[in-house]
């Protein structure tokens, strides 16, 4: 995985960095010929790859922390509902023009996690949805319990994913081809979300139509079961 990751960022950070460099360079050269409405633009194309490039180093440094995928997380019982409202929160700060609809339990829902990871886990796929489902109308974050097991869910109605890329859709194995559109891939980000459910002992999976949209969907033991176990030795 972290062989795939390098690759995934010597690709990945290379065509943001070259149009912030480029953009820079467009105002310096040509400032005094440039209107407002042209600086502002290149401007904030300048600000939208900057964003994307803080949200690479952030899943770069949520790698660092997981290691090789034998560390343990340190988990704490956290409200569901806190971690999905902060993480549309912080979705809605980027993407202000797309709505995501929350369907959380009506019975209050503690599960142990990282919140911290956890919700870095679901503003990546909310965030693979913005930039990839192209013809999107519909974005929803859905949570459930099924059995000892709380499920999420992300679901989307854009142009959904071949099903050859299903495969390898968490593993950041193919980054010259986004998931689903021609804009940055999400690589990094999809395989950060695969290590994080994995180090919390969960599982993710995706699965798509084309011309109907994709869910993706991980679950998270609602109980420390390691904990339990090693009391019931006692």
């Amino acid at each position: 995985m972290r062989a795939n990751l390098l690759r995934a960022v010597s690709h990945d950070i290379r065509t943001p960095l070259t149009s912030i460099v480029g953009s820079a360079s467009g105002i310096i050269d040509n400032y005094d010929a440039l209107s407002k409405e042209n600086i502002l633009e290149l401007l904030e194309d300048m600000k939208s790859e900057g964003q994307w490039l803080v949200r690479m180093v952030e899943n770069l440094l949520s790698i660092t922390r997981i290691g090789d995928g034998t560390a343990r997380i340190n988990k704490e019982d956290e409200l569901v509902e806190d971690v999905i409202s902060g993480a549309i929160t912080k979705f809605r700060k980027r993407f202000p023009d797309i709505e995501v609809v929350p369907k959380v339990p009506e019975d209050v829902l503690f599960v142990p996690m990282d919140a911290i990871l956890i919700e870095q886990v679901l503003m990546n796929l909310l965030e693979n949805a913005a930039l990839h489902a192209e013809g999107m109308t519909k974005l929803t974050l859905k949570v459930f319990t099924v059995g000892n097991r709380a499920v999420f869910e992300v679901t989307d109605n854009g142009c959904g994913i071949p099903r050859e890329r299903l495969k390898t859709l968490f593993s950041g194995t193919d980054p010259d081809v986004p998931a689903d559109s021609r804009k940055h891939g999400m690589g990094i980000g999809l395989s950060v979300c695969a290590a994080i459910i994995k180090a919390h002992g969960g599982e993710i999976k995706a699965e798509s139509r084309l011309g109907e949209g994709t869910t993706i969907r991980f679950w998270l033991e609602t109980e420390e079961i390691e904990m339990e176990d090693a009391e019931d030795e006692q």
